[in-house]
């Protein structure tokens, strides 16, 4: 396909979406409220440079029973909005109305429409640079994001019998074999890549799972967002590490297999011992640029509660120690991972994908 009919369809498929999602309050449920007119009242805080505000909001209801009516509702918010939501005119609320023009109270913010435009230029950016390859790439997202909702799903049902452990191994198998069966094509590179994905993956989660274990003291799992809802705590910081570096390694191991399969297509009278040589320099060139990715995905978690602690005088030090611990343990498990990951893909390509005997050195 010509590159101007390829943006010509993205550009339609673009708008389309966002016009439908700027439109779309007939699918809510709950009473939208669009913002007309914001009248705020300030108060200095007593205590800190903190300032209170009390908004009287005026808006028209876009959906449901109450469509067209013109409501009123009370927002309380403050400066550094940690705790509270920023709102502005124009701004979109999800709102419980009386039977009269006033709302109960603000339950929440629609915001969609930003959520479309991200998804959107992620679209179009993925299909206009990688082409059919893009497209691969997007199924296998999808079918991995019905994988996720389904065993979610099964979970849930099965909470107090089923092991999430046990599941979330099945499912990073599923992510693996999937995602690189779609985007690489039946072939000996993405069975290298295959086999070097699981293989990494389960050695590094042994490790940490062991190391762990051998660790007496039981872990800050209180730190984690959330934990009080799942019972099986534990496996749940499992699961977590499970995760967090599935995607480096899945990158590393196809990394490794294509360099390799090319460096074979090239010369398929290839030495062992110079493709060996050549498969450690790539992975030079890898290890740094993961392991850095890793660090700073876990900075961005760590970084909201660090700063808060901080600014509440707690020194840096305490701040990670108290609510950083989880987040480094699981980075340092995925480095860990990245670094196992090199030499087992470059064994298992190599043994998959170099010449059969007849070409191998004498």
């Amino acid at each position: 396909m010509r590159l101007k009919y390829k943006i010509l369809i993205l550009l339609v498929f673009s708008i389309t979406t966002l016009v439908f999602v700027h439109n779309d309050y007939f699918i809510y449920k709950r009473s939208i409220l669009k913002i007309d007119k914001i009248e705020e009242k300030i108060e200095n805080s007593e205590t800190s440079k903190e300032k209170y505000i009390t908004q009287h909001i005026y808006g028209t209801i876009r959906n449901g029973k109450h469509k067209g009516k013109k409501v009123k509702v009370l927002n309380h918010t403050t400066t550094s909005g940690v705790y509270d939501e920023q709102i502005h005119k124009n701004s979109e609320l999800f709102v419980e109305v009386k039977s009269g023009n006033t709302a109960i109270g603000i339950t929440g913010v629609k915001r969609d429409k930003y959520i479309a435009l991200l998804f959107v230029i992620f679209i179009d950016s993925i299909l206009l640079v990688a082409g059919k390859k893009g497209m691969k790439t997007l199924i296998s997202l999808v079918i991995n994001i019905l994988i996720s909702f389904l065993a979610i799903f099964l979970f849930q049902k099965h909470a107090r019998t089923w092991n999430m452990l046990i599941l979330y191994l099945i499912v990073s198998a599923l992510f693996v074999t999937i995602s690189l069966f779609i985007t690489n094509g039946k072939n000996k590179k993405t069975l290298a890549s295959i086999l070097s994905s699981i293989s990494s993956f389960i050695i590094s989660f042994l490790f940490a799972f062991i190391i762990i274990k051998l660790y007496k003291k039981p872990l800050p799992y209180w730190t984690l967002e959330y934990i009080e809802a799942v019972h099986d705590y534990e496996n749940f910081f499992y699961v977590t590490i499970l995760l967090s570096g599935l995607g480096a390694i899945m990158d590393i191991s196809i990394t490794i297999a294509s360099s390799l399969n090319e460096l074979i297509e090239k010369d398929p009278k290839i030495k062992l011992k110079n493709l060996i040589k050549s498969g450690k320099e790539i992975c030079k060139d890898i290890i740094g640029t993961m392991n850095n990715v890793m660090l700073f995905t876990c900075y961005t978690s760590i970084i909201p509660m660090t700063f808060l602690l901080m600014k509440n005088n707690i020194i840096i030090g305490d701040a990670i120690r108290r609510y950083g611990q989880v987040e480094l343990i699981v980075v340092l498990t995925s480095c860990i991972s990245i670094v196992l990951a090199i030499p087992i893909s470059l064994y298992i390509s190599t043994l998959v994908l170099h010449p059969s005997k007849k070409r191998r050195d004498k």
